[in-house]
C-alpha cells in the first residue's frame, strides 16, 4: 500500500510538471514583439502645384484633418476614415496678401484652438490667427517677428508660441530697411481668441559655437507647461526659456546647448514625461535623442540614430548633408515601448525607429509618402518632399508639399 501511494504520487507530479510545461511553451508562443510596421492607407491630391502647397498637417478629430496651404494661405479641411481621406470645401482664409504664405499649424490638445501663422518675408513682420474649431470663425491677425516657421499652443491653451526664422540672406537680398533678428513670439490667449495679449517679443542674437547665426525652426512648449524648447539650425543648438513667470522671460534668448557637428535640427517633439527631446536633423540626416538629464531638467546625454546606415536602397536619397532631410517629427509611446517618427523630404517618406533604449535606436519601418510611389518605377525619381506630420490613435497624416498631397497610414494595432 505504501509503494503504490508513492507510485500515485510520483505519476501525479509527472502530469502537473507536464501541464506547466505546456502553459509555459504557449504562453512563450504567444509573446510577440510590437512593432509599428507603419502601412499607407492612402494617398490624396490636394490640387495642382500651381495651386496648392500642403506644408504642415494636424487631425482635428479622429475623423477630421487640416492642412495649412502655403500658396493659398488657408487651412483646407478633410475627413479621416479608417479606409482613406476624403478632401473637402471647408476652408479658412487666412490673409489675401499677395505678399504672403501661409507657414505653419497647430491644433491644441483639446481640439479646440487651431493656430497658424503667415510669413511675409524677412523685411516684413509675420501674422497669427487663431481658430475656434466649433465655428471656423478666425480672430487676428496678431504681429509676430519675421518669417515665423513653426508655431505651438500650450496644454492648458493659455499661451500661443511662435519662432520667427527670419532669414538673413533673404534680408540682405530683400534689400530690408534695417537687418532685424531671429526670434520667438509669445501671446497670452487665457482671455479668449479674439483677446489675445502680447507678452514678449524676444530676439535671438547669438552665434553657436560653429560660428553661425542661431535662426530658430521649430518649437515644442513642454507637458508642464512653462519650458519652451526650440531648435536653433543654423547654430546647430536647442535653446529653451520658462513661461512659468512671463514678466521674467528676458529680451534675448539664453539658454541653449549644442548639438552633434552637423545635425543642424529643423522639428522637435517633448516626449509626454518630460523625459527627454526628440530632434529632425535636416542637414545630417538624423534623429537625435536628447535626454533632458542635465541640471533643473535641461539637456544633457544626447543620442542619435543615422538614417543612411538604415533606409532602403530603393528610396531616392544621398548619404551627404542635406540628402535626406528630416523634417517633422513625434512619439508615440505604446505597450511599454517607444517609437520616433519622422519626415523625410528627399525621398519623401515616413520612417519609424524604435528607441525604447535610446543608447540603441532601432530602425523598425518606413513608407514612400507620395502620390507615385517611385520605387515601383526603373530609376525613380521623388518628387512629393514630405514634410508635415502628425499621430493619433494608430494613425498618422503626412503632407507633401510638391506633389500637393496629404496621406493617411497606420499602425500594425490599428484593424
Amino acid at each position: 500500500m505504501k509503494n503504490q501511494s508513492k507510485h500515485l504520487f510520483f505519476i501525479c507530479a509527472l502530469a502537473i510538471l507536464f501541464l506547466v510545461s505546456c502553459e509555459d511553451t504557449n504562453n512563450n508562443a504567444n509573446v510577440v514583439e510590437e512593432r509599428f510596421d507603419i502601412t499607407k492607407i492612402e494617398v490624396k491630391s490636394t490640387g495642382s502645384a500651381d495651386q496648392s502647397q500642403p506644408e504642415i498637417i494636424r487631425f482635428v478629430s479622429d475623423t477630421k484633418g487640416v492642412v495649412v496651404n502655403s500658396m493659398q494661405k488657408t487651412l483646407d479641411f478633410f475627413t479621416i476614415s479608417g479606409t482613406g481621406i476624403t478632401m473637402t470645401n471647408e476652408q479658412v482664409q487666412l490673409s489675401n496678401s499677395e505678399d504672403a504664405d501661409a507657414s505653419s499649424v497647430d491644433v491644441s490638445v483639446d481640439e479646440t484652438i487651431i493656430a497658424a501663422v503667415v510669413t511675409k518675408g524677412a523685411c516684413t513682420r509675420g501674422e497669427l490667427y487663431l481658430v475656434d474649431v466649433a465655428t471656423n470663425i478666425k480672430s487676428g491677425p496678431y504681429e509676430l517677428g519675421y518669417n515665423p516657421d513653426a508655431v505651438d499652443i500650450s496644454a492648458d491653451n493659455k499661451y500661443v508660441v511662435v519662432v520667427n526664422e527670419f532669414d538673413y540672406d533673404d534680408a540682405i537680398d530683400g534689400s530690408c530697411d534695417a537687418v532685424n533678428y531671429p526670434g520667438v513670439t509669445i501671446y497670452d490667449i487665457s482671455a479668449g481668441l479674439g483677446n489675445a495679449v502680447l507678452i514678449k517679443d524676444m530676439k535671438i542674437t547669438h552665434r553657436g559655437t560653429n560660428n553661425d547665426l542661431a535662426e530658430p525652426e521649430g518649437v515644442k512648449i513642454a507637458p508642464d507647461g512653462e519650458t519652451v524648447f526650440m531648435t536653433l539650425q543654423e547654430s546647430n543648438e536647442i535653446g529653451w526659456f520658462s513661461l512659468s513667470d512671463p514678466s521674467m522671460i528676458p529680451d534675448t534668448l539664453q539658454y541653449r546647448a549644442t548639438l552633434v557637428d552637423g545635425h543642424k535640427a529643423d522639428g522637435i517633439y517633448v516626449s509626454d514625461d518630460q523625459s527627454f527631446i526628440c530632434t529632425a536633423g535636416e542637414i545630417g540626416g538624423q534623429i537625435g535623442i536628447i535626454m533632458l538629464d542635465g541640471e533643473n531638467g535641461t539637456p544633457g546625454t544626447q543620442y542619435y540614430a543615422n538614417l543612411s546606415e538604415d533606409l532602403p536602397a530603393t528610396w531616392d536619397w544621398s548619404d551627404e548633408p542635406k540628402g535626406i532631410e528630416p523634417e517633422e517629427i513625434t512619439v508615440v509611446e505604446k505597450d511599454g515601448k517607444i517609437f520616433a517618427l519622422t519626415t523625410l523630404q528627399d525621398p519623401s517618406a515616413v520612417v519609424v525607429y524604435n528607441i525604447t533604449d535610446p543608447a540603441n535606436p532601432v530602425y523598425d519601418s518606413g513608407a514612400i509618402t507620395e502620390l507615385n510611389d517611385y520605387t515601383q518605377e526603373e530609376n525613380g525619381e521623388s518628387a512629393g518632399e514630405a514634410e508635415g506630420l502628425h499621430y493619433r490613435n494608430g494613425f498618422v497624416l503626412v503632407a507633401n508639399t510638391k506633389d500637393p498631397s496629404v496621406a493617411l497610414f497606420k499602425a500594425s494595432w490599428v484593424d
